[in-house]
């Protein structure tokens, strides 16, 4: 049975039980029972986002918090987590979603490497794996010493146009949600950071602010200037900025590709550490 959940006590601890454990979390994974609650409740408040959960013989056994966007069609979960029988538990929730949302895009999001009951769901399912990443984080930004490079500048609304082409070039074969149009759309919430050479966008990075924290979510260069270190100096410039307009962020999240060796390193020299790999499906509902 599935139940929309209206009270945050009806499924906190079962919530922050799997949060924990490795073999069945799911990304963000909250530092304290207190944040996870909070964060929970935004979802019941929010008249586009919702709180499900499933019922086996009146026991708890499985959670989705998603949001939806309609003049998208696009919907995507923030936690997903199963206790036991998981292909049922999964199929009962995606079936209850999809019956509110028929023909939407639905990415399921944060499923670590170590959950092994999803990926072989996912798998089995022929639900494709659209992103493979390895998450990043600095806690509580430090003031930076790096000099500024005088090749970086920052992208405001009244020059967004020029950049809007080279940051498309790559978001749209990624399907990333934030093409140029929804990033555009959500700018005063991003700080978008450009390399010129010869006075042509060569290289960007884009960071979305979020309270006290943040996150990149995304660091594009042109073919043309790959290992020549762009990786590092726009890295370096964005978290130079963020702490010269924040000060001492909380936190910053970074999500790398598997396979975007010099992005890991150059997020590793600058300060990030490791602190999981995760994967994203995708399926039309």
């Amino acid at each position: 049975m599935i139940k929309t959940i209206h009270n945050v006590e009806e499924v906190i601890d079962f919530t922050w039980e799997l949060s924990q454990d490795n073999l069945n979390a799911s990304y963000p994974r909250k530092d304290s029972i207190i944040e996870l609650k909070e964060y929970i409740k935004k979802f019941i408040d929010d008249d586009s986002k919702n709180v499900i959960a499933s019922y086996q013989q009146g026991e708890l056994c499985g959670i989705c918090l998603y949001f939806w966007i309609d003049e998208e069609k696009y919907v995507q979960t923030k936690v997903f987590l199963i206790k036991d029988g998981y292909d049922q538990v999964a199929e009962e929730l995606i079936n209850y979603i999809r019956n509110q949302l028929t023909g939407y895009e639905f990415f399921i999001t944060g499923i670590p490497f170590t959950n092994k009951n999803a990926n072989e769901y996912f798998k089995k399912k022929n639900i494709k794996c659209s992103e493979s990443s390895i998450v990043t984080e600095i806690h509580k930004l430090e003031p930076r010493t790096n000099q500024r490079n005088h090749c970086v500048e920052e992208v405001s609304k009244n020059n967004f146009d020029e950049y809007a082409k080279f940051h498309d070039r790559y978001a749209i074969p990624l399907e990333m949600y934030y093409n140029s149009t929804n990033l555009l759309k959500d700018m005063e919430r991003f700080r978008v950071f450009v390399y010129r050479n010869a006075n042509e966008i060569v290289g960007s990075i884009f960071v979305k602010i979020v309270m006290d924290s943040a996150e990149v979510f995304g660091l594009f260069v042109h073919e043309k200037y790959e290992n020549k270190g762009l990786e590092g100096i726009l890295i370096n410039e964005m978290l130079t900025q963020l702490y010269n307009e924040l000060g001492e962020v909380k936190e910053i999240v970074y999500f790398i590709e598997e396979d975007s060796t010099n992005e890991l390193n150059a997020a590793l020299t600058a300060g990030f550490e490791v602190q999981a790999k995760y994967r994203c499906y995708k399926c039309i509902l």
